[in-house]
């Protein structure tokens, strides 16, 4: 047998380059996959994020709208209203910023970790004290020696 002969043979080149193709084409699909499904989770995991800072923020101006309703001028005891949220949201904890302006009261939750926020304006007619309380248990309170409603740790 010559050696020339074996260079020249192309018999089982077919199956090994098929193999070859096979298997590089299937991790080509399956590293897609995996990156569009990690996008899809990140995609995901901003979204509830926003929605739960939406939700905090909404829940702190709820109870503000509710304390605004109360004449507070014949006020003789002090009215609050304690809610528990969550320490964390994920993972991260949150900032509440309350900012009275000439014509709306703005809450702002912010968990600066992730860079998401949320921002819910509203109008009252009771003044509101400016407030910034961490992330955890809150309470709404009407600060009489003030003469404004407040957010504070509760």
């Amino acid at each position: 047998m010559s050696l020339t002969r074996f260079l020249f043979d192309s018999r089982g080149v077919s199956p090994a380059v098929t193999q070859a193709l096979t298997i590089g084409i299937t991790s080509l699909l399956v590293t897609g996959l995996l990156i569009g499904g990690s996008q899809m989770v990140d995609s995901q995991r901003e979204r509830v994020t926003e929605e739960a800072l939406e939700n905090v923020g909404d829940g702190i101006a709820r109870d503000l709208i509710r304390l605004d309703a109360f004449d507070t001028a014949t006020l003789n005891s002090t009215v609050s209203f304690r809610a528990m949220y969550p320490e964390r949201i994920a993972d991260q904890s949150y900032n509440v910023e309350v900012s009275p302006d000439t014509s709306r009261t703005r809450v702002y939750v912010n968990a600066s970790g992730l860079n998401r926020y949320a921002v819910v304006r509203f109008e009252n007619e009771t003044n509101v004290c400016p407030s910034v309380v961490s992330s955890g248990p809150l309470a709404v309170s009407y600060n009489r020696t003030a003469g404004c409603m407040e957010v504070t740790r509760g």
